[in-house]
């Protein structure tokens, strides 16, 4: 039915019901009074109109609202889910409440996807909240409002996922704390006594805490450091009782197994070996002299390791002394102990500051056998390894020095006073050996310098050269070759042919099947050659040995028979043999005791010769 007939039909009725009212009340009332009554119901028939209207239009506001209020969620929930919710305009044809239903039922699953949400946020944010109380960490945030994106989320839960991996680290290690403590009470022999201990030591409860965990790691290291001061003391006193052995000699083989035997750390060896010491300490008593007299043997040899000076020594005067009390035998073993600790802290200076000495020696000894006058006596090329050995040490000795240096500055830095080696500072000591050793190097250079020019003084004079000696001497100025001979290096059988020919060309008639011994082969050479040189040999004579010379030098002195072509080139064939004659070479030996000297002076003497 349409809304036009429910209306014509409304107006009809109200006709037929105001008819009916009028009629009744004209024949109730006067005209008046009925005129009244229909202005009354007028009035009524407004109001009633009006209510219904004004109720209508409170039904429109609420509907209304609420699909404000709808638009506004929807709003909401696209911020709080981070979606993009799409609510349009409502059709002109689409009444309010239809409309209202339809945004209600469009965001109601957004509804319970939030909630869903805040029920997983709240559940972690409880998870969360326990695992801080049990480990003691504080808790990360996680809003509400707006709501964490998903990365958070997953973010949010590694970190309880960490939490949860730290509860269980926590609780593997409260048991093993647990197991340590009772395992130190069972080494010390102590029980517990009051119950909180007990529970605090009972695996089954799990009470995870701050303050249990705290307490149970006090607990432990307190056990801990009584244990870890057992062992050093059980240390101590085994060495003790070792060292007590040794000096008193013991053969107690019964005190000694027991004692070797208690290997384990806990409080029954630590009383074994309390007793044995007392036992051993009260024979020291009764042989303080004997323990006295080793120990001055022990201090002694360590004097020698910290290379202490006589000076040093002397202040330990109880050393010197004869009292025999225990006083004195305290301050030996302090003595003794001081020592050592200082030897062992600074091992690596001595070991260094050793071994500095060795190398050094050796390159003395190098530096002593370059300076000797037969290093030229070369076997095997050990002029060069001797020369590579130097090098080496010259090497090596400055990398040893930086190394002693820096440690023994670190030494000064801590101890505030300098490191001694035989009462002298060792930085000093060191440079002072290489002061003294670029000295000593500069004075052989000095008396090198002397000699050479002492040699050239003594050269003998010059006789003039003509052309032809210059081409018979072409082996001597020509070549430097011949110079490289020494007199120590000619072949004897040489100089003996070359003597014996020179006598044939003196004596014609003399038969070369006639022997001519060699000291009056010699003394004729000697002859022939003042004779022609006019060079006076010093205290030569018949029968008489060459008396030393000033210069003590070794006199080469060769001569070339030139018998051939006149262009002065020996012939090189073997057809005639009386002009293929060997050039003789004359090789006097120096008197004796001149055999040895120095290579200067025998590169003075080839200069001067080849000057010559």
């Amino acid at each position: 039915m349409k809304f036009s007939e429910h209306k014509a039909r409304i107006l009809a009725l109200t006709a037929n019901h105001v008819d009916e009212l009028q009629a009744m009340w004209t024949r109730m009332f006067e005209p008046q009074t009925c005129e009244d009554c229909i202005v009354r119901l007028e009035a009524h028939a407004h109001s009633f109109y009006t209510d219904i209207i004004n109720e209508s239009r409170d039904k429109e506001e609420t509907i209304n609202s609420d699909i404000a209020a709808l638009r506004t969620e929807a709003t909401d929930l696209k911020r709080l889910l981070h979606k993009a919710v799409d609510i349009g305009q409502r059709p002109d044809d689409v009444p309010l409440s239809i409309w209202y239903m339809k945004l209600d039922t469009s965001i109601d699953h957004l509804r319970e996807e939030l909630a869903g949400r805040r029920a997983e946020i709240s559940e972690l944010l409880q998870q969360q909240q326990q695992l801080c109380d049990e480990l003691g960490e504080l808790p990360h945030p996680l809003l509400a409002d707006p709501l964490p994106l998903p990365e958070e989320m997953d973010s949010f839960r590694d970190h309880l996922a960490q939490l949860r991996d730290q509860r269980v680290q926590r609780l593997k290690e409260m048991d093993q704390l647990r197991h340590s403590i009772r395992h130190n009470m069972k080494l010390l022999e102590i029980h517990l006594q009051t119950d909180s201990e007990k529970q605090l030591l009972n695996s089954d409860t799990h009470r995870l805490t701050p303050e249990s965990y705290e307490r149970l790691q006090t607990m432990h290291k307190e056990y801990a450091d009584q244990v870890q001061e057992l062992r050093e003391r059980i240390d101590g006193m085994r060495d003790k009782v070792d060292l007590l052995w040794q000096r008193l000699r013991l053969t107690d083989e019964y005190a000694m197994r027991r004692v070797r035997e208690s290997t384990s750390y806990n409080q029954r060896t630590f009383d074994i070996l309390r007793e044995e010491l007392e036992r051993c300490q009260a024979m020291r008593q009764q042989n303080i002299k004997t323990f006295i007299d080793q120990l001055r043997i022990e201090i002694n040899e360590w004097w020698d390791l910290t290379l202490k000076s006589t000076k040093e020594r002397r202040r330990f005067t109880s050393y010197y002394c004869d009292t025999q009390s225990e006083d004195v035998l305290e301050l030996f073993e302090r003595e003794l102990d001081h020592l050592k600790e200082f030897y062992n802290s600074n091992r690596r200076i001595f070991e260094l500051y050793s071994t500095r000495g060795e190398l050094w020696s050796r390159m003395e000894a190098l530096e002593a056998k370059a300076n000797d006058p037969n290093r030229f006596n070369n076997r095997g090329g050990q002029l060069l390894k001797e020369e590579k050995e130097r090098k080496t040490m010259m090497s090596r000795l400055p990398k040893i020095d930086q190394q002693i240096t820096e440690l023994v500055k670190v030494y000064m830095s801590q101890a505030n006073t300098p490191f001694l080696v035989h009462g002298e500072d060792i930085l000093n000591s060191m440079s002072t050996d290489w002061e003294r050793h670029h000295q000593s190097k500069k004075q052989p250079s000095a008396q090198k310098k002397d000699t050479n020019n002492a040699s050239i003084k003594m050269k003998p004079p010059m006789a003039p050269l003509t052309p032809n000696t210059m081409k018979g001497n072409r082996g001597i100025h020509g070549s430097s070759s011949s110079l490289k001979k020494t007199p120590s290096k000619l072949n004897a059988s040489t100089t003996a042919k070359s003597t014996g020919n020179l006598q044939k060309r003196r004596h014609p008639n003399h038969g070369r099947n006639s022997p001519q011994p060699a000291a009056a082969a010699k003394r004729n050479l000697i002859t022939s050659l003042e004779c022609n040189n006019s060079v006076p040999m010093i205290g030569v004579s018949n029968g008489q040995k060459p008396i030393k010379s000033p210069q003590k030098k070794v006199r080469v002195l060769e001569y070339s028979v030139r018998r051939g072509k006149a262009s002065g080139r020996p012939s090189t064939g073997n057809r005639n043999p009386q002009r293929n004659r060997p050039i003789p070479q004359i090789h006097v030996r120096p008197p004796s005791g001149e055999e040895n000297e120095s290579p200067d002076e025998e590169s003075g003497d080839l200069e001067a010769f080849a000057a010559y």
